[in-house]
């Protein structure tokens, strides 16, 4: 019955580092885990002869045949440095017929992924038993090491159920054995609840490289000049289309019309460049990010635009010339799902308006 047991207990350790790890992970680097199990401690036939030996008065055991399956309980503390390796040190206590094992342990965890929601485990380590039965009688063994399979289970973020195989090797050499070194295998079943854990750094979104500050020149009508209000910078470039356009990439905080300090530099360039440019009428158009209702962010964009009218206005621009239009988020230019998207869709443009057509109606 013990080896069918044992060879169960084996073949499921070793099948244990092919199961899947599917979920999405949770950090637990950095962090303490607190094991409590029970279980069962095969006794070595050696150890048990030994324990069962001799008269009634002298014996650990109170049976000539000490019982092979002793229940055990076990406790346990262990720091995970990253999601693969650990420290653990830990206690456990066994009875049955009469004699109590004691074995305070200190192990090396290497672990899959300790992660996923399902992560085996090796386990090797250090470890002594203190052996006390009838009669005050003590013993305990000289030296001992263990090695081991196992696997945890994440029932939740924090807790996990944990299935647990050692081989305990352990030398006797003041018990008059034949065998000097007993091979004591332990199967427990417990739980694993995980402490504090190391998140990882929330990555920030570059934000686009700070320059100076360009010349601009006269701005012909086939020419767009492009202003980014967040980088502080003026450009050239040819138009696309018939009808140029001065785009302002203005930084408004959200719910806001108020005009940052370090937009009046370019808009002072701006209003230079419309009035190098006579008989010009211009639609200043104001844009906003997702947030809130399309309604509001209308009237929040026209305020926005009626912002810069006003500043160009108060570099002498004449007002007529200008038309405030609001938008809202109707024409994003990035996507409104990031911070940056939003930031950069809280702009506003400016848009040259042809001209009337002259000339006798076209019959």
């Amino acid at each position: 019955m013990r080896s069918r047991i044992l060879k169960s207990a084996w073949t499921l350790a070793a099948c244990l580092p092919t199961l899947a790890m599917a979920q999405q992970p949770v950090h637990r680097e950095g962090s303490w885990e607190l094991s409590l199990g029970g279980g069962f401690l095969f006794v070595d036939a050696a150890l048990r002869n030994f324990l069962g030996s001799g008269a009634p008065e002298y014996r650990f055991a109170n049976s000539t045949t000490p019982s092979g399956a002793v229940p055990t309980a076990v406790a346990r503390l262990g720091y995970n440095f990253n999601r693969h390796f650990g420290f653990s040190v830990s206690g456990a206590g066994a009875m049955g017929s009469g004699v109590t094992y004691l074995t305070p342990a200190a192990s090396v965890t290497y672990t899959g992924n300790l992660n996923a929601k399902t992560s085996p485990f090796v386990i090797v380590g250090t470890e002594l038993t203190r052996i006390s039965g009838n009669n005050s009688r003590v013993t305990h063994s000289t030296w001992g090491a263990h090695a081991g399979l196992g696997i945890r289970s994440m029932l939740s973020e924090d807790l996990a159920l944990r299935l647990e195989g050692r081989m305990r090797f352990e030398g006797y050499r003041e018990v008059p054995m034949t065998k000097r070194t007993v091979f004591n295998p332990v199967v427990t079943l417990g739980l694993s609840y995980f402490v504090g854990g190391r998140q990882p750094a929330v990555p920030i979104a570059a934000a686009p490289p700070r320059v100076r500050v360009d010349t601009i020149v006269r701005m012909r009508i086939d020419t767009v000049v492009r202003v980014r209000m967040d980088t502080v910078r003026v450009t050239l470039e040819t138009a696309p289309g018939p009808e140029p356009q001065l785009v302002l990439r203005v930084q408004f905080q959200t719910n806001a019309t108020a005009l940052l300090p370090k937009s009046r530099p370019v808009l002072d360039t701006i209003a230079l460049a419309i009035l190098a440019t006579p008989n010009s009428r211009w639609e200043v158009q104001g844009h906003t990010d997702s947030i809130g209702t399309a309604e509001a962010n209308r009237i929040l964009g026209r305020g926005r635009a009626q912002t810069v009218v006003d500043y160009l206005v108060s570099k002498g621009v004449d007002r007529s010339i200008m038309t405030a239009t609001g938008f809202g988020p109707d024409r994003p230019v990035f996507s409104n799902s990031s911070v940056y998207g939003r930031a950069q869709n809280r702009r506003v443009q400016l848009r040259r308006v042809p001209p009337p057509p002259t000339g006798p109606p076209v019959r």
